[in-house]
């Protein structure tokens, strides 16, 4: 053996589902043993829409679920006294996806280490690896819960270490394997520079996250996760033709949705750029007939227009669609006015 893996992917094996609609999952959680480790949560999230599904395994540490959209997920493995294992990977299409995972406990993470110091110097590029893996490992647990600025530097520490371990790794086999985990990680990474920057207007962590984003995005243009940050990070710049291409990327995987072109509308409404406002209102109710905002916003910016018959069978619309919505009120009172 090279060394032993902080890290360690198993192989998937596929098999036939009734259905050709959906997909699914099953497999186990092991531990480095090889024990079956019960009562592990694996967390499925959609990366397309908001999505999230827990699954728990039994005491046999097997677990399975059918009727998964075929689409990617961010895979999240956690067990107590365990190290958080994340990985990226597409449920297929009317098949179950057959996936072991194996955890590591936070004592064997810490000391996954070359296991000789043949091996270390034979290969320069094994501690650089080890470092990397055991980075992300630490790191996947903060990202799962949202703590953005205390998941970057880990993250930052696996990127760096394993594109160095890369160039400097001589085993053909190893290189295959960090080039492939390191797809993950720069994706990951990517995310997390964008959450911190978009949470506190850091262009700085924007301009980061943009090529590492954009490469995630090359390799799969699907990844609604991807695409909506590069979206806003296009919307942030001002960069027409980004906006233009990753909103075309998400209405094909999602479809048109009403709420983009709406949010443009109340945007240019805030503005007193009436014009264009209703341009864009018209737009959404042109995508999605029955989306009562659309209507609301269009009532008063046909009431700004002066207007008043059109504002008014506008908010009779919007009433109509939404009879309890949260603009109901405002509706019947604008009625009464006009």
């Amino acid at each position: 053996m090279r060394r032993i893996f902080p890290l360690i992917i198993t192989s998937a094996l596929c098999l036939t589902l009734a259905a050709d609609s959906t997909g699914g999952i099953s497999g186990k959680v092991l531990t480095k043993g090889g024990q079956p480790i019960p009562k592990a949560v694996v967390t499925l999230k959609r990366t397309d829409i908001t999505y999230v599904k827990e699954l728990k395994t039994d005491a046999n540490g097997k677990f399975i679920q059918v009727g998964l959209a075929p689409v990617e997920y961010d895979v999240l493995v956690h067990a107590e006294g365990f190290v958080d294992y994340m990985e990226h990977f597409k449920i297929p299409l009317g098949e179950l996806k057959k996936k072991d995972f194996t955890l590591l406990s936070t004592e064997e993470a810490k000391l996954a280490a070359p296991t000789t110091a043949v091996a270390v110097a034979a290969d320069p590029g094994a501690q650089l690896e080890d470092a990397g893996y055991a980075a992300f490992n630490e790191a996947t647990g903060l990202y799962n819960a949202k703590e953005w600025k205390k998941a970057e530097p880990l993250f930052e520490k696996a990127h760096t270490s394993l594109n160095e371990s890369l160039a400097k790794t001589k085993d053909d086999a190893a290189k295959e394997q960090i080039a492939e985990k390191l797809k993950t990680v720069s994706r990951v990474y990517g995310v997390v520079l964008y959450e911190v920057g978009k949470g506190e207007k850091v262009t700085a962590k924007l301009d980061q996250a943009k090529p590492l984003l954009e490469k995630a995005f090359e390799l799969n243009n699907k990844d609604m996760r991807v695409a909506e940050a590069l979206l806003n990070i296009s919307k942030e710049k001002g960069d027409k033709e980004g906006e233009a291409k990753y909103q075309t990327a998400i209405d094909a995987v999602v479809g048109k949705r009403p709420e983009n072109a709406y949010n443009e509308g109340v945007a240019a409404y805030n503005a007193n750029k009436f014009k264009a406002a209703k341009e864009f209102i018209l737009k959404a109710i042109e995508i999605d007939s029955k989306f009562a905002d659309s209507y609301y916003m269009l009532g008063l910016i046909e009431t700004n227009n002066n207007s008043m018959k059109a504002a008014k069978e506008a908010f009779k619309k919007c009433l109509e669609l939404a009879p309890t919505g949260k603009h109901a009120g405002e509706c019947k009172e604008f009625i009464k006015a006009l």
